[in-house]
């Protein structure tokens, strides 16, 4: 894009393309379209400023560069873009491009579910519930997150589920939690499809229960993956830890080479030669990438066969 083609560009330019049209160019030719769109920044268009914020975190079209991402986070915030206001908090909350500063989260995201972003309701809820920032306020951290769920927020609906499952609040109600799960399982939150498909092997839906738990580890990201085959892996129920497997396959394949020898390791304590073939395979792939311990054990492998 020449400068002369930048100069051209108008606000109007980024309000009458779709979002799908954004998207295809994006994907299309990324670099072109943040240079478009670093355009519009420049000329103080808060949603370009928002987006580039976002490019600039996911390293889209440019470089990453967290410390610029909250730059312009900044800049959309304090033009009162609603967006920006909430990843200008998640940037200090995170610690994205600077310290963390759960205050400034606290009132970035405060002043966004003040004007009705349900991500900043589910964020500030969220700093309210464990005191950070805050004080610490149950009972306000529940009102948000009600406020949240009540516009369909999908991650929202799911801690309405784990207040009502825990009783935080006062008296269990298993049931409540159960309707909250199934809405945030279908409006799909990966946690919430795994507390959904929880209670319903509870209520003996076998087959209801497995489907939604594959959902929420296909949903999941690395983290809870890990989180998932932990826990499934220790269930009383097989089918479940058969998913658990699933699990710590996922992470061997996505994560480093420690989720690659945990796989190993646990295909190697089965007694079949499938597993046994297998569980060596990832164990060469662990050593290859530096895991002492898959070296070590390796080595014997190959002396031992």
């Amino acid at each position: 894009m020449s400068a002369s083609s930048s100069q051209a560009i108008t606000p109007e330019h980024l309000h009458n393309i779709s979002a799908e049209e954004l998207k295809r160019q994006l994907a299309s030719d990324p670099r072109e379209a943040m240079q478009w769109i670093l355009a519009l920044a420049e000329q103080g268009e808060p949603e370009a400023q928002a987006l580039l914020g976002q490019a600039y975190l996911d390293g889209h079209g440019l470089e990453p560069d967290p410390r610029q991402a909250r730059i312009w986070f900044r800049k959309a915030a304090e033009a009162g873009h609603l967006f920006g206001m909430n990843m200008l908090g998640r940037a200090y909350d995170q610690g994205w491009g600077g310290p963390v500063d759960y205050a400034c989260a606290a009132y970035w995201f405060r002043m966004a579910a003040n004007q009705g972003l349900d991500w900043g309701m589910y964020n500030y809820g969220h700093l309210l519930l464990h005191g950070l920032g805050v004080e610490k306020d149950e009972p306000q951290a529940f009102d948000w997150y009600n406020k949240a769920a009540e516009l369909g927020h999908a991650k929202s609906l799911g801690v309405i589920g784990r207040f009502f499952e825990e009783g935080w609040l006062g008296e269990k109600d298993l049931e409540k939690a159960f309707d909250y799960y199934r809405c945030s399982a279908e409006a799909g939150d990966f946690r919430g499809q795994y507390n959904y498909a929880l209670i319903l092997l509870e209520r003996t839906q076998v087959e209801n229960s497995l489907h939604w738990m594959r959902i929420a580890l296909l949903n999941a990201h690395l983290a809870f993956s890990r989180t998932m085959a932990a826990n499934l892996l220790r269930h009383p129920h097989p089918a479940l830890r058969q998913v658990g497997m699933e699990a710590l396959h996922k992470c061997a394949q996505q994560g480093d080479e420690g989720d690659g020898y945990t796989y190993a390791k646990r295909l190697l304590s089965q007694q079949d030669i499938m597993s046994l073939s297998l569980g060596r395979w990832w164990l060469r792939c662990a050593a290859r990438q530096g895991h002492v311990q898959a070296q070590q054990e390796t080595s014997l492998h190959i002396i031992l066969s």
